[in-house]
């Protein structure tokens, strides 16, 4: 289904952030090259945020370039919650219904999504994983910017439940709900 689209976001500079964005965790994708990724609260709003030096060979001198997902505040606690939601007996009232990959539902005024994929941790590596999905968001980059994509913010399983993104996300609603942003 189609989702209206909010306005993109302008993408920031993780290394030298505008006025009142306050970055409030690390992490990074160990299973896709040591990726980092910075997580920061403006405007009632969670931003994912990654910048790193391409390069096409050794000659080359490269260039930076910077990757985000917006959300709103409230998404953290959400996907911590739908994530679980996975887990549970099929039988279970909240469990993911039977063959479905993907939860749907507003959070905040915008329609997230977790979904599960095959691939979602690393292509090369076949690493499955999960995404955090804002189906009213264009995916943007600096490096393609023509994408009609929404966001999707892909994790893989050792990343999210071994290398401790997860309690990246708790961490983050636990904060929230504390008032702390």
């Amino acid at each position: 289904m189609a989702y209206p689209k909010l306005p993109e976001w302008p993408i920031i500079d993780p290394e030298n952030p505008p006025e009142g964005y306050a970055k409030i965790a690390h992490g990074t994708d160990k299973d896709r090259g040591d990726i980092p990724w910075d997580f920061f609260v403006t405007d009632k709003h969670l931003l994912l945020v990654s910048k790193e030096l391409v390069q096409l060979d050794e000659d080359d001198p490269g260039e930076f370039v910077t990757e985000q997902y917006e959300y709103p505040l409230g998404a953290a606690r959400w996907f911590v919650d739908t994530i679980a939601r996975f887990f549970l007996h099929p039988d279970h009232p909240k469990a993911v219904p039977r063959g479905a990959i993907t939860v749907e539902e507003e959070v905040d005024g915008e329609m997230l999504g977790v979904t599960r994929g095959a691939q979602y941790g690393s292509v090369l590596k076949g690493i499955p994983g999960y995404s955090l999905d804002n189906l009213n968001r264009y995916a943007h980059t600096t490096i393609r910017t023509s994408d009609n994509w929404c966001q999707m913010f892909e994790m893989g399983d050792p990343w999210l439940f071994d290398q401790g993104l997860l309690d990246v996300f708790k961490g983050i609603a636990e904060r929230h709900e504390r008032g702390e942003f």
